[in-house]
């Protein structure tokens, strides 16, 4: 089996995208050869022996990035080189290989993870053979190319914290919410939520702490919103925003927190969720996506969207637990993870449909 997969980047330290190299290693593991065309790649990265990668990001333009992208192409397809394109979170790239695929029919497999319909998803929707998606509300068109595949976690990586870190004594409790600083995550719910709880309700036991960087200029201005709403509501210290975690960084952030809260409203499953999941750690959310894998936790763990009283009660409803009953809660939500959302899960169904694709 040999893959062809285009990715925006491949760099195993960045905060959001970091997963990817998990991804290429898993996979490359799986098949005999893998081709990875990329937007940016870091070379210390480490890959198995059996993967190429062929770096955009090295093209100074538009127009010169294309030029690369069409001799890869040209000498990969030439030398039979590709079995599958495999096309990695943005439905553009499935319009940059169409025309090859196409001219020598090749199957292209599109993964897509979002609650967005726009006309470019609809187009690479008709244009790809497959699609692959983690869950139900992770593509929104009806049809009967789409695959659930579950959302690939690292639950080697992302696990719960060793018996002794766990002893370790605390004179608070921490309540981390991770992600990208953008509109769609919503954290004024939680900034609101930990104001009632601190100020509100005096309970001076609680940090709260907002990890994730600005991923565009043009969400600055949200960022400075946040942040001046949280001085204005004398936050102080009890809640902080440590910016970007580098991905070989974000699970001590998740395995020293006592409750991972979701503001979201993508719509989608988000993977930081999961993550916290497969760390053993009670996690609250808003988002819709959620409500078929917390189904028996619908009650206690699920909240409506933008209301912070509601917020506020689950997270002191989880606090006044027992330590153990809390931790009981994590264990059953990370068996979830490993059961349907583990990265071996998802290599495994990938490789199905590609060879499906392959086959037919």
């Amino acid at each position: 089996m040999k893959v062809l997969m285009i990715t925006p980047l491949v760099d195993a330290h960045e905060a959001v995208l970091g997963f990817i190299v998990t991804w290429l290693i898993k996979l490359a593991s799986k098949i005999d050869t893998l081709h990875v065309v990329t937007l940016g790649y870091n070379g210390e990265t480490r890959l198995p022996q059996n993967v190429t990668v062929y770096n955009l990001g090295e093209r100074k333009n538009k127009i010169t990035k294309y030029c690369y992208f069409s001799r890869i192409m040209i000498s990969l397809l030439r030398k039979r080189e590709v079995d599958v394109i495999f096309c990695h979170m943005f439905p553009v790239f499935t319009f940059m290989a169409a025309p090859w695929a196409k001219l020598l029919r090749i199957p292209i497999v599109q993964w897509y993870a979002h609650g967005r319909v726009d006309f470019k998803l609809r187009a690479a929707h008709a244009i790809a053979d497959k699609i692959v998606t983690p869950s139900k509300e992770s593509f929104r068109i009806r049809s009967d190319k789409v695959i659930i595949t579950g959302h690939g976690i690292d639950i080697d990586r992302f696990s719960p914290a060793t018996p002794r870190e766990t002893r370790k004594s605390r004179d608070k409790h921490v309540v981390l919410s991770a992600g990208r600083i953008s509109p769609v995550k919503n954290y004024e719910t939680l900034i609101a939520a930990a104001d009632i709880l601190v100020n509100r309700k005096n309970m001076g036991d609680l940090e709260f702490i907002i990890a994730g960087g600005v991923p565009i200029t043009s969400q600055q201005m949200y960022y400075e919103k946040i942040v001046k709403l949280a001085q204005e509501l004398h936050m102080g210290d009890k809640l902080k925003f440590v910016g970007q975690i580098p991905y070989t960084e974000v699970v001590a952030y998740y395995q020293v927190c006592d409750i991972f809260v979701n503001t979201s409203q993508t719509g989608s499953v988000d993977k930081a969720v999961l993550e916290a999941m497969a760390c053993a750690k009670p996690v609250l959310t808003s988002n819709e996506a959620f409500h078929g894998i917390l189904a028996d936790y619908a009650a206690l763990l699920l909240f409506a969207t933008e209301n912070p009283e509601e917020l506020s009660n689950k997270i002191e409803t989880l606090l006044q637990m027992d330590r153990a009953e809390r931790a009981q809660i994590g264990a059953n939500l990370r068996k979830i993870v490993e059961k349907e959302h583990s990265i071996d899960h998802l290599v495994d169904r990938l490789v199905e449909v590609f060879r499906t694709c392959r086959d037919r």
